[in-house]
This record gives C-alpha cells, sequence and structure tokens, in this order.
C-alpha cells in the first residue's frame, strides 16, 4: 500500500515516512517547505519539491501516483498568506472560502478541496502513537506544589486559548499570564514570557477539545527543552493524548540534566 505525505518542516515527517516505511508501506513524500529535510529523499518511495501555493500539481501528483491515503504533518507557517503571488488557481480558490484566517477555517477548506479529489487525511497520531507519552512526571525533578498549581491553571488557559484558534501555548507563573501564543510559534513565546520574570516559569501546551488531529497535533522536543533552558523555565507541562513528545529520551534527557520538570496531565 502506498500513501502520500506532504511534509512541513521540523522532523516530524521524517520520524512519520520511517514509521511509515517501518510498517511495509511505499511513501510518496511531497516537501512544501525550503527546509526540508535530506534525509526525506531516501526514505521516500517517490519524492518531490513543491511550493504550498502549487495545490493543483501537489493533488495531480498524488492522484497520477495512485494514492488515496495522505498524511499533511510538519510545520507550515501562516505567514505564507501574507504573500499569496504564487497561489495557483486550486489555492486561491481554497483561501476565497475562507469565512476568516483561523487554523481552523484554513484546515476545513483544504480538506475539503483534498477529499472532493478522493484524497482521504488521515489522523497523525494513527501512526505516531508511541510519541503520546503515558500521564505522569517523566523527570526526576518534580515541580513544587505551587508550580503544580501554574500547571493546571496553565493547561486551562492553554486549551481556552486554542479554542480561540490563537496559540496552543502559555507561560504563566503564580498564576500570572507572561505569554501567550499567537503567529509568532512556541519557541518565540516561551522566549517572551522569560524575559518577563525572573526564572522559574511553567510552559503549557494543549490542543482544543476537537481539535483536528488530521492538520496538526501540538509537538514537543529537545529543543523545546532547550528554549526552556535558555528562558530560564522551570516546568514543561503538555497534555495527554493530544501533544506529541518527539525524541522522548533526548528531551526527558536534557530534561534531567538541567533539572526541568517534564509533566504530562
Amino acid at each position: 500500500m502506498k500513501i502520500g505525505v506532504i511534509a512541513g518542516s521540523g522532523n516530524l515527517p521524517v520520524i512519520l515516512t520511517q514509521q511509515l516505511r517501518d510498517a511495509g508501506k511505499q511513501v510518496l513524500v511531497i516537501s512544501i517547505t525550503k527546509d526540508v529535510d535530506e534525509s526525506l529523499k531516501t526514505l521516500a518511495s517517490e519524492f518531490y519539491q513543491f511550493s504550498i501555493g502549487q495545490v493543483k500539481k501537489i493533488i495531480n501528483t498524488m492522484i497520477e501516483s495512485g494514492i488515496r491515503e495522505i498524511s499533511i504533518i510538519g510545520n507550515i507557517s501562516k505567514d505564507i498568506l501574507f504573500n499569496p503571488l504564487h497561489f495557483d488557481t486550486k489555492a486561491i480558490k481554497i483561501l476565497s472560502r475562507l469565512k476568516d484566517r483561523s487554523d481552523a477555517s484554513i484546515f476545513a477548506a483544504v480538506a475539503e478541496e483534498l477529499e472532493s479529489s478522493e484524497l482521504r487525511i488521515i489522523d497523525q497520531r494513527l501512526y505516531l502513537g508511541n510519541l503520546l507519552p503515558d500521564k505522569g512526571i517523566l523527570t526526576k525533578h518534580k515541580p513544587s506544589s505551587s508550580q503544580l498549581l501554574d500547571v493546571e491553571y496553565g493547561i486551562s488557559l492553554a486549551r481556552k486559548v486554542s479554542e480561540l484558534g490563537i496559540g496552543q501555548i502559555v507561560v504563566i507563573k503564580g498564576q500570572i499570564v507572561l505569554a501567550v501564543e499567537a503567529i509568532e510559534g512556541t519557541d518565540e513565546t516561551i522566549r517572551r514570557g522569560g524575559k518577563l520574570c525572573d526564572g522559574g516559569a511553567v510552559v503549557a501546551k494543549a490542543s482544543k477539545f476537537d481539535q483536528d488531529f488530521r492538520f496538526d497535533v501540538p509537538t514537543v522536543g529537545p529543543n523545546t527543552i532547550d528554549v526552556l533552558i535558555e528562558s530560564s523555565a522551570s516546568v514543561l507541562a503538555i497534555e495527554h493524548g493530544k501533544v506529541f513528545l518527539v525524541e522522548p529520551e533526548l528531551t526527558i534527557q536534557k530534561a534531567n540534566e538541567s533539572k526541568l520538570s517534564l509533566v504530562v496531565v
């Protein structure tokens, strides 16, 4: 069986493609970012590099190769919406159907276009369940009682922020919100929050209750820990079953070495 992968940036497309290969599947990969991981070219049975705006070409390539199931995975920056000059007619058609520029509206319009071409989008978690850690404290260093209160508060706020289509992460300390994610992404949000306190912040990442996991699973990993260290944060809290932890062994090792707490709630 052959599966298509539309790959953004980051290591998730590589991890998924490897998992699919291990499951005995052929994988056609279309990279839609300039920051393509070179290993994708060797892992894929077929590899193409297109612009994110070449929607017609992406769909036709999948259909002509006999693809019926696809995964859209990896980071796709929304700032592309501010530069639509290279969009083809199908991309413009998708944009014209948007009631707003929220993630939910964009995903719904993309799904409608792909499904009209008989391409089924699979849940990213289908082949990456091993990246969803069990509940509990994953590190040797445990949060203090006050930090656990911030974890509970932070996860609750992160869910609400995600509901509004703003972002998936908040930075808090002592029940005070220091930063809320917008278009800048996780790392810059953590850095911004870290500048507003003298260390010890709690970073919480969650998803909305009806998150469309075909398009987006919130993700943390070793690079997140590096930014936490840089920002003198103390705790990273993620939502159980809804946030990927990539390279878990390395991530936990880095957290332990820096006396950070990693909590799944």
